[in-house]
């Protein structure tokens, strides 16, 4: 079904409505053991939750519920090479990733190691010279500069054989920790592979990110070292630290926070303003969210892009060292200078994104015949390509590729939808790339720039047998109606209880049905860019703010009934608390 309200083309896709709705006895035993309201029973039905101690543990995590590192494929090698290489006093290179995740997999290590007195650097490579990943001039700099180190990669090296070739080689141990897909019949010769997701793992959840393989690498490391199931006090509050790292890293990566990333992320988000990581107070205080409470959105809206920032416009070398050796002082000026970064990041950003847009609709690749966009420019910022392909995705709701070109070579990133895997299609259409890697919703690419137009007809080719126009409409996720009485603070407050929200577990989207709206729409913000509506039926009104739908306001009139599909919000004024509706869409009430 599409909005019909100008402009909001969207189909609303009603769960309780297409055979979901969650079964009544199921949700009344919810209410009865759990003690909570039927919206937060039926929310928990829908997400698989029937039975009670499946979803009171959904509800309230505990650290016991993380699953044992032991079980991790490799680690036991990893771990025991690692902590040889400290008694030995042999230096050891820790191997990052310049995003939010393999910066925060690199810092974890990093304060573990050193907690054990080892000798230990970090080593990021450049986004825009080297690339992702693991790379052999790296290698074999490291291994001459620090006289045959152990090397261990976290967040990357899963695909990396030659490098790893040249390792053996030189005679420098490698281990690697990644999460990434790969090739079982293409793995790395190294010596130790830590990965979720190995051929014959027994890990239970396969879904952690760098950071939460780091986490797990450092505990073990840590057990192994105290000789105990039990740390003593001063490991365990490290550890604890850590956790904030490790949610930082699951949060920014937008795995699903499920499971046992659920937990590293509630924890981690609870120990952030406690911290004793120096660089990381000094980021929630360039941030100005001292006073805040730091939840998803803070880590990845503000924390997350700042960390980003100097990797995507430069080297990410100061943002590890942010989280790793900064003293206060030094702590204290990469953070405003990261600050600065991610404006001068935001600034280039929305400028290839107005080039890019105007490229597509010049190009007809909005058109439903062209369900994949691939775009490519000389002078265009490799380092920020990324977000802008995510700006396609939202606005034209299709996989994107945007691609920089620099002396003859082009060098991207993608964004995909729900559903399709853009991994698959590089593969598909790997003839034409020299370099790619990622995950079904994002990866990186490179290719010769005389090879751009072969691969956009192969991408179209390859996306346009497996998706369908109607694909390509954007899609209201509604989980289930409710009623204006469900909309009061007690309910909203026990919502939160679901969150912290991302991919794998959303935030709701609840629906009023045939409310009135009692004001004519406000404009508000900046150029009038959002709208403030009033909504009530015959006893009460509500608050409702329609981010980004300034133009709606003169389709939008006092009186109408509609059926409206929003996010319930709890807000903070002076004090006090107070419901709020966050809008995704609105139609003519059915």
């Amino acid at each position: 079904m599409a909005g019909t309200i100008a402009g909001t083309p969207n189909r609303w896709r009603v769960a309780a409505m297409e055979g979901h709705e969650a079964d009544e006895a199921a949700c009344a035993r919810l209410m009865r053991e759990l003690g909570v309201p039927a919206v937060v029973a039926k929310l928990l039905c829908r997400r698989e939750l029937t039975d009670p101690e499946l979803a009171k543990k959904f509800l309230a995590p505990k650290l016991k519920h993380l699953h044992d590192p032991a079980l991790l494929p490799g680690i036991d090698v990893a771990a025991d090479r690692i902590l040889r290489a400290i008694a030995a006093k042999q230096k050891i290179v820790i191997y990052g990733d310049y995003d939010v995740d393999g910066i925060t997999a690199s810092a974890i290590l990093w304060h573990i190691l050193r907690a054990l007195d080892a000798q230990v650097v970090t080593y990021v490579p450049h986004r825009l010279e080297e690339g992702y990943g693991l790379n052999s001039q790296a290698i074999e700099m490291l291994a001459n500069e620090h006289a045959q180190p152990l090397i261990v990669s976290v967040d990357c090296g899963i695909t990396a054989v030659e490098p790893a070739l040249v390792a053996r080689g030189l005679g420098v141990d490698l281990i690697i920790t990644d999460h990434h897909e790969f090739d079982p019949a293409a793995l790395p010769d190294a010596a130790a592979l830590v990965h979720p997701r190995l051929p014959g793992s027994r890990y239970p959840f396969g879904q952690l990110c760098g950071a939460g393989v780091a986490f797990k690498l450092a505990w073990h490391i840590a057990r192994k070292h105290s000789a105990s199931e039990q740390l003593p006090e001063t490991l365990r509050n490290l550890m604890l630290d850590l956790l904030s790292l490790a949610a930082l890293g699951t949060i920014a990566d937008i795995v699903p926070l499920v499971d046992e990333n659920r937990v590293l992320a509630t924890f981690g988000l609870g120990q952030i303003k406690r911290t004793g990581i120096i660089g990381l107070n000094a980021l929630i205080d360039a941030s100005r969210l001292r006073d805040e409470s730091i939840d998803a959105y803070h880590v990845g809206f503000v924390l997350g892009p700042r960390l980003n920032a100097c990797g995507r416009m430069g080297h990410a070398k100061e943002a590890v060292q942010l989280l790793t050796t900064a003293n206060a002082q030094e702590a204290g000026e990469i953070a405003k200078y990261l600050s600065r970064e991610n404006d001068n990041r935001r600034a280039t950003e929305r400028q290839i994104a107005e080039e890019a847009t105007a490229m597509v609709s010049e190009a007809g690749y909005d058109d439903d015949a062209c369900r994949a966009i691939v775009l490519a420019k000389e002078g265009w910022h490799a380092g920020v390509v990324g977000i802008v392909a995510s700006r396609m995705v939202e606005r034209f709701r299709r996989p994107a590729v945007v691609l920089a070109i620099t002396d003859g070579e082009a060098h991207g990133s993608a964004r995909s939808i729900d559903g399709f895997s853009i991994h698959e299609a590089f593969a598909a259409c790997s003839e034409h790339l020299t370099k790619w890697g990622g995950h079904a919703m994002a990866a990186g690419l490179r290719l010769d720039a005389n090879h751009v137009e072969a691969f956009r007809n192969a991408m179209l080719e390859y996306v346009n047998a497996r998706l369908t126009p109607e694909d390509l409409t954007a899609i209201v996720e509604v989980d289930l109606p409710c009623a204006m009485e469900d909309v009061s603070l007690e309910v909203f407050e026990q919502l939160r209880r679901l969150a912290p929200f991302g991919r794998g577990n959303p935030t709701p989207v609840l629906m009023l049905r045939n409310v009135r709206l009692t004001h004519a729409p406000m404009r508000m913000g900046q150029r009038g860019r959002h709208l403030s509506l009033t909504l009530g039926d015959h006893q009460r009104a509500v608050r409702a703010v329609w981010f980004g739908a300034g133009d709606q306001a003169e389709q939008l009139a006092a009186g109408m009934s509609l059926d409206v599909a929003f996010e319930p919000k709890v807000s903070t004024w002076q004090g006090r608390k107070r419901v709020e509706l966050h809008v995704c869409d609105v139609r003519p009430a059915r």
